[in-house]
């Protein structure tokens, strides 16, 4: 179908284009929880704020620019891959790309709800591709598809109804494909072209660990992982560090101990894509007096989900590396760590990519390929490469036929066990590093945005520290630094 065609019956059928402000509001439900959500759009500034259970979201774009502000208060600004995206959903979003043929191309044919629709692929300058599906009999969308970690995601539209002379999809469903975990979007209220308050669009204030000074703590070892001695309810517990974690979880029964209830039943991408997730908020939690309050946790039987394989009360993840800068000096088994900007890091700078609340790094991988990877503390192993990138990359590293497993939230993975060449990170050359091809199709493993992880096999070699508040990492050379020179290739 030409281009041409698609786009201008889509804008006979919305009009989207003509509309200068937007204010809407209504209901969330899924997953188990309920909740409200509010959007309100002036020109090339947008606020969004969701709140679900337990759990709430602030998006925030001023002008070009692009910010979040998750459950636990942390604010981020989008450089990376989420920044790509939203620069594409802001150019669907305002009915742009109807003046744009040139950031458009026809995807094919596709059934949605049963309908023959056009696939409209839509590509903003500088963002990611995402996929509009549009009734050729209304010139209607029936559905938006975008690439979501391991797969694809939808928004299906329906209920459309007229606002001054606009058509406004009052219900929109949001799924990766298992129902289980839908959540519904339904317009209780909606205005175009009303004035908007200025105040809206005001900067978002982040929240940051709470207590003063510079905290040194033991890194315990565990199992070949490192971890940190966590107070909750006048007990201890021992917490994961993960860098390479969303969320901070815990187990059923710290929330016991605490007395607060689990809420909702939601979706884990670990090893594998599973359910049992529930949401809840801890008063407190302290590491060595230093506290986080309110803290907005995921819970579920980690002893289950992890086969008895290794033995943790909880993970620490985004939320408290994004509230203080956290330095890891694995030779000495010490934590040094305090609120954003407390000490100054030592080392080379290493840009960070936390858009999707990880730690990812582009490095490069036998001296002519840059690649995202996930640095991530809570793989024992020295790296990780998943399935999609290999297949899209075929020799970056040799087949072999020692097979092994790969453990995480959710079950395990079959992997084989291979080497690569060269790993640059920082200012420093990595050789033959030992790396686990993960075989699966989906889970967190299976992700199509990074190209692997990077574990504390890697790590050990170096102090190294996180400032994820400012999307950055720092590595200097450790006392058991060893660039692995002297190593034979596995092949």
């Amino acid at each position: 179908m030409p281009v041409t065609t698609i786009l201008a019956a889509y804008d006979r059928a919305t009009h989207a284009d003509e509309v200068t402000t937007l204010h809407a509001e209504g209901t969330l439900a899924g997953e188990g929880l309920t909740g409200t959500f509010r959007i309100v759009r002036d020109g090339k500034n947008e606020r969004e704020d969701d709140v679900l259970g337990p759990r709430s979201e602030t998006s925030l774009k001023v002008g070009d620019r692009f910010y979040v502000r998750n459950a636990n208060g942390n604010v981020r600004e989008l450089r990376g891959y989420l920044r790509r995206r939203a620069r594409t959903e802001e150019l669907i979003d305002s009915g742009e790309f109807v003046r744009h043929p040139e950031l458009t191309r026809f995807a094919g044919w596709g059934q949605a709800g049963g309908t023959n629709a056009w696939r409209l692929e839509v590509n903003a300058v500088g963002g990611e591709p995402e996929t509009m599906w549009i009734d050729p009999a209304t010139g209607l969308p029936l559905r938006l598809e975008y690439l979501d970690g391991d797969g694809p995601s939808f928004v299906d539209y329906s209920d459309w109804r007229d606002v001054n002379g606009r058509k406004i999809a009052f219900r929109n469903v949001i799924s990766d494909g298992d129902h289980r975990f839908d959540t519904v979007q339904q317009i209780a209220a909606v205005q175009l072209d009303q004035p908007v308050d200025a105040a809206n669009f005001a900067p978002l204030t982040p929240r940051t660990l709470s207590g003063e000074g510079v905290h040194v703590v033991p890194l315990i070892e565990r199992d070949g992982h490192v971890g940190v001695t966590v107070r909750i309810a006048d007990k201890d517990w021992f917490f994961l560090l993960d860098t390479g974690a969303q969320s901070i979880l815990v187990d059923g029964a710290v929330l016991k101990a605490a007395g607060v209830a689990g809420q909702g039943e939601m979706e884990v991408r670990g090893a594998a894509r599973s359910g049992g997730l529930s949401a809840a908020v801890l008063p407190r939690l302290e590491i060595d007096g230093a506290a986080m309050n309110d803290v907005v946790v995921s819970s579920l039987d980690i002893a289950r989900s992890l086969g008895g394989g290794l033995r943790i009360d909880g993970i620490l993840g985004y939320p408290f590396f994004a509230s203080a800068v956290v330095e890891m000096d694995f030779a000495h088994h010490l934590l040094r760590f305090g609120p954003p900007g407390s000490f100054a890091p030592q080392g080379t700078h290493v840009d960070l990519d936390v858009d999707r609340e990880l730690a990812e790094a582009t490095l490069r991988i036998n001296n002519r390929l840059d690649a995202p990877f996930i640095v991530d503390t809570g793989n024992s192993g020295e790296m990780l490469i998943y399935r999609p990138f290999l297949e899209a990359h075929p020799g970056v590293v040799p087949f072999s036929a020692a097979s092994s497993w790969n453990y995480g939230i959710g079950g395990a993975n079959a992997t084989y066990r291979t080497s690569l060449d060269t790993l640059k990170l920082g200012e420093y050359e990595l050789y033959r590093r030992s790396v686990d091809v993960v075989l699966a199709k989906e889970g967190a493993f299976a992700d199509r945005v990074d190209a692997g992880n990077v574990g504390l096999g890697v790590l050990r070699n170096f102090v190294a520290t996180f400032d994820l508040a400012n999307a950055a990492m720092y590595v200097a050379r450790g006392e058991q630094f060893d660039d692995g020179s002297s190593r034979t290739a596995r092949r």
